[in-house]
Order: structure tokens, then sequence, then C-alpha cells
């Protein structure tokens, strides 16, 4: 508009009218919430219980799923409690349990079975146990406080029996550096919590996009998750990076770095990952600010592909694993934090117990078979078993199969896999590897395989 140009009436009349069309729709876009693109859709799976606020970490177990909301609780454990909320698959809500302190990290250890709560993520750390079945919550303390790294611990994932917790808030020096743990294997013995270090937040990386050696900050490690080929990943979420560690704890641990992208020159930060295992499904979404969790669907999930919730651009994006480069599928959240996947077919794995039995005069070991995702329906699992003996010419492969009933989560059964002559020519030398194998209805998830020794009894 040039200087000393008076607009007409008519001009007045046309730009107050476009401004007011204009704050109508943008008011009329953030009422309306998210938005999914095509192949997706995205609804409220569920609102919190009234008066509980800031919902973060998310799980599933027996069918259901459970939600954390820290309420006003600081990162450092002041200030309240945090509430753990069951749902059904229809987002009812049918219990709570309440924790002290701010519970971050919220996973459903299948080896025992258990909630496991982290709590107070940036200092002060301690750890809560919860039965989902009875509700009966242990409370366990760090057995070193302050701990290495000076922070807290925030999340926690379960890999071949063996637990890894992220070692979150460390320590940096001036450039940013974390020089102390970012991962942690973690073991509990009477009440307490002892860890031995897995990662260095310093430690050689290669990089997935240029394949040089690089040294992540990790000035912020915080989510863990495991991959569709079962390796350990964490989010360091500030510095942008997913790592990926192969053989986590082993002599041949090896370490791989992605670094995200939203394609601008603004650092996109992400606080959760999943790894769908199925094309259909649902990926849920815990929205922090919005005090929302979203069900986001689609028939079009990448099996073995990566989707992140980043807080930074209110977005779930689709990972491009060899560039980094994060793709919106769902826009308009405010703050997207804790993330997973359920499948709309059963996701099946299997765990071995401890119940060794004499039927007769055969010795028998239990093994369960536990399903994520959809329980409605009955399906069978295939399973082989590889009965190994002392005697390689009495070695023997046998195939069988596991029913579970329609809205059951699990089911057992016993493999016998020696007999009390072997027991008596041959000792305690038996072992036997249970394999589940693919089958209709059922998608097979880590771990697939389970082992007993009779030596380690």
């Amino acid at each position: 508009m040039k200087i000393g140009y008076k607009p007409t009436k008519a001009y007045q009349k046309f730009a107050i009218a476009s401004v007011i069309v204009a704050s109508a729709l943008c008011a009329e876009a953030q009422a309306a919430g998210p938005i999914a693109k095509p192949a997706y859709t995205v609804s409220v799976f569920a609102a919190p219980p009234a008066g509980l606020t800031n919902p973060d970490s998310i799980t599933t177990a027996n069918g259901n799923i459970f939600v954390v909301y820290a309420n006003a609780t600081n990162p450092d454990g002041t200030g309240g409690f945090s509430t753990i909320v069951e749902y059904s698959p229809t987002g009812k809500a049918l219990r709570t349990f309440d924790v002290t302190g701010k519970a971050d990290g919220l996973k459903y250890n299948p080896f025992d079975h258990k909630l496991w709560a982290l709590r107070d993520e940036d200092s002060n750390p301690a750890l809560t146990l919860i039965d989902p079945k009875n509700g009966l919550k242990t409370d366990y303390t760090y057995a070193q406080l302050p701990p290495l790294h000076g922070g807290g611990y925030d999340d926690v994932v379960f890999m071949n029996g063996e637990t890894f917790i992220s070692a979150s808030n460390p320590i940096v020096d001036a450039k940013g550096q974390n020089n102390f743990p970012s991962i942690v294997k973690a073991r509990l013995v009477g009440h307490q919590v002892f860890v031995t270090t897995v990662l260095e937040g310093n430690a050689s990386l290669i990089d997935i996009v240029t394949g040089e050696k690089v040294v992540s900050l990790q000035s912020d490690p915080d989510s863990l998750k495991v991959d569709s080929v079962g390796d350990l990943v964490l989010d360091s979420q500030a510095d942008g990076d997913l790592i990926f560690i192969n053989a986590p704890g082993s002599p041949n641990q090896a370490g791989l770095r992605l670094h995200l992208s939203n394609g601008t020159s603004t650092q996109i930060t992400v606080d959760d990952t999943v790894f769908p295992t199925a094309p259909s499904g649902t990926i849920y979404v815990v929205d922090t600010k919005g005090d929302t969790v979203y069900a986001v669907r689609s028939d079009a999930f990448q099996p073995g592909g990566a989707y992140s919730a980043s807080d930074s651009d209110g977005i779930l994006g689709k990972v491009d694993l060899s560039t980094g480069l994060v793709t919106p599928i769902v826009t308009g959240m405010m703050s997207p934090h804790g993330a997973l996947f359920v499948s709309a077919v059963s996701d099946v794995s299997i765990f071995r117990s401890d119940d060794l039995s004499f039927q007769g005069q055969n010795l028998d070991v239990a093994f369960k078979v536990e399903r994520t995702g959809d329980v409605s329906k009955e399906i069978l699992v295939k399973y082989v078993v590889k009965d190994l003996s002392s005697e390689k010419a009495d070695d023997r492969t046998f195939t069988g199969s596991v029913q579970i009933e329609p809205g059951k989560s699990s089911a057992e059964f016993r493999v016998p896999i020696t007999n009390l002559r072997e027991i008596g020519e041959d000792g305690l030398t038996q072992e036997a590897t249970v394999i589940l194998e693919a089958g209709k209805g059922y998608n097979v998830a880590n771990p697939a395989t389970a082992t007993i020794k009779l030596k380690d009894f």
C-alpha cells in the first residue's frame, strides 16, 4: 500500500471480514485437534479421569492399556504423586494405582509379569513394581545414590531376561557432552537396584547416513525400545538422535547413530519411537500438555519401520531409517510423548517358566506363550522343540501347538525334556529350546525362542 493512501470503506470492510474469517478458521482448526494424513486416522482414545493431568508413558499388559499421569509432581519427585490408569481396549478407565513422586518410564515386564514404574527421572531415582492382577506394589531404591551420571533413570526395556534402563539428566561438560553412562543393565537384589554400565555417553558409534565413526552428545537419554530386528534403541531426545545397540551388554556390542531431521534447520526432538510389527494396528500417542491419549489407526504401517512422537513439532512422524528424515503422518498435537504400537493381529512371544515337575517318570518344564494386540479371537500357536541330550544320538526335535482362548492374553504348556533314567545316568545335562512358528491369526514377536538348561537349576 502506498504511503498516504486512504483505503475506501469497501476495502476496510473487506479487510475486517478477512481477519474475522481467518480468525474463525484458525479457531476451528485448533478445536478440530490433530489431523491425520490419508491412510491414517486419529481419534481420542482416552481423556484423563477427573483430577489427573500430565500423562506420559504408556504400555500394555493382559490385553489392556496402562498410562501414567504425573499430575503436578516435579521430575525430582517433589510435589506429589503419580497415578497409573488401566484402560480397556475401548478406552474405559478400569483401575488406578498411585505411586510416590513422578513416575515417567512405565513398561510391562513379560518375564516377571509386573509393571515397572521408574520414578523421579531427574534426581533421587526410585522404582516401583506393580502386579497388575492384584495391585500389590513393591518399592526399590538404587544401591548407588546419587547415580554415577548424577541424574536419574527414565525408561526400561526387557530383553532375553535382562533389564536395561536409560540414565537420564546426566552431568554434561562445557560442550554439552555426556561422559557418563547413558544405558545401564539392572538387577534386583532384595529391595535394591544394582546397575552396571552398558553404553557410555561418549561411546564411539557408526553414523548410519555417513558410515563414519561419531560421538553423539547423548545429553538427554530418554526412552528405550526394541526394534524389529531385536536391537536396543535409545532416544537421545534433545540431541535428535536414535542410537541402536546390537547385542547390548555382550562382548560383541555395537552401536549405530541416526540423527533425525524434519527437513528444516530447526532441530527436531522426539520423545518416543515405535516399530510396528504388522501393517494393521494402532499407535497410541500420549499428548502430555493436551492431557489426551490419541489412537492413530492404519492398515498401512510399515513392519520394521519406525514412527516417532515429536514434542518439538507436535507430530507423529514416519522415520526414514536410512536418512533420519521424519515425515509427519499426524499433526496438531500439543506435546506428544509416550507411544505404543498394538497390532490388529496378535503378536505372540514365548517365555520360560521355572516350574519343573515330574509327571510319572518324566521331568516336565513349563513354557508360557503371551500375546499382545487383538485378544478377542482364539488362536492356535505352533512351536518346535529342540530337545538336546548329553548323548547326541538321543537328541530329539518335535512339534506342538498351544491354544490361547478368546479374551485370554496367555497360555501355558509343558514339555518333557528328560526322565529319571537319563538323570541317573548322565546327571542334569539336558536342555531344551522352544521356537515359535508362524501361523494363522498371529505374528511372531521377540522373544520368539526360550531355552531351559537343567544345570542352571
